[in-house]
């Protein structure tokens, strides 16, 4: 008898992680591993492989056309979706734009006492340069101090650089139990609040790779295995259930880049929030 040697598994590259308490990249990387299998019957098989680089929003996006990595995740844009091809399953199911508020444990009693949108907004949160969050808030009005890597956002937020840095629910609870400490704590009786996508994202001529990643992922959403992961991952089942936040004090934004395209009016993608 002849053996015939097994066939490779593809493998596909992602940035590495920004820094060791970097949950969300644990969250997206076991998810990708997820949509790798449940893809193999129609693609066969595949495995995720780590970049040595880890990648600014804009360089990961230039990745993706130059071959440096496969696979990018990051919130979407009009501009994004027309330079790039967006998976269209929201990773967070809606819920990356529900932001609550990181502040110093010394702040406490000055966030208790805003009952108005005015009073966030005259303070200055700490976001990311490149991220499609400072300019839905910058438009609406709301005072930034941004910042180039994520990794000095919780440090300026400790020298007082920034009065708060907003993060969303599904990724802050499991981010504070590295970088929080004493002295940091999530403040969730306040919740900034935009419709926001976060999708994985493969280069324009890729075609195969985004028909095998929708195959994949929209198998996990008609059994309930995306949901399912959403809330039960150890980055983000802190965030559930949604109830906890029934008490919040909600300021809804607009959000000025929002594709057309976004499902949010899909409940089987996109969890509705109060």
């Amino acid at each position: 008898m002849i053996l015939m040697p097994a066939a490779q598994a593809t493998e596909y590259l992602v940035q590495s992680t920004r820094t060791n308490f970097d949950g969300s990249h644990r969250y997206y990387i076991d998810l990708l591993n997820k949509v790798m299998d449940a893809s193999a019957d129609k693609y066969g098989a595949a495995t995720i492989a780590e970049s040595p680089n880890n990648f600014s929003q804009n360089r990961g996006f230039l990745g993706l056309e130059d071959g440096w990595i496969d696979i990018f995740w990051a919130g979407s844009t009009t501009e994004r979706e027309k330079n790039s091809l967006p998976i269209r399953i929201p990773l967070y199911a809606g819920l990356l734009g529900r932001r609550v508020p990181v502040i110093r444990r010394g702040d406490l009693t000055k966030f208790q006492d805003i009952r108005e949108e005015a009073a966030l907004k005259a303070l200055t949160a700490c976001q990311g340069d490149q991220w499609p969050d400072s300019d839905i808030l910058e438009s609406a009005g709301y005072t930034l101090e941004r910042v180039h890597k994520f990794e000095l956002m919780y440090n300026m937020l400790r020298a007082g650089r920034c009065d708060y840095f907003p993060r969303a629910i599904t990724e802050v609870y499991a981010e504070i139990e590295g970088y929080g400490g004493d002295d940091l704590i999530v403040f969730d009786h306040i919740i900034i609040s935009y419709p926001f996508p976060m999708y994985f994202f493969v280069a324009k001529d890729n075609v195969a790779l985004a028909e095998r990643l929708t195959y994949g992922l929209g198998k996990m959403v008609t059994s309930g295995e995306l949901r399912n992961f959403l809330q039960t991952h150890p980055t983000t089942k802190d965030a559930f259930p949604l109830t906890r936040f029934d008490d919040a004090l909600i300021f809804d934004l607009p959000n000025i880049s929002l594709p057309n395209t976004t499902p949010i009016n899909n409940p089987k993608l996109w969890i509705p929030f109060k």
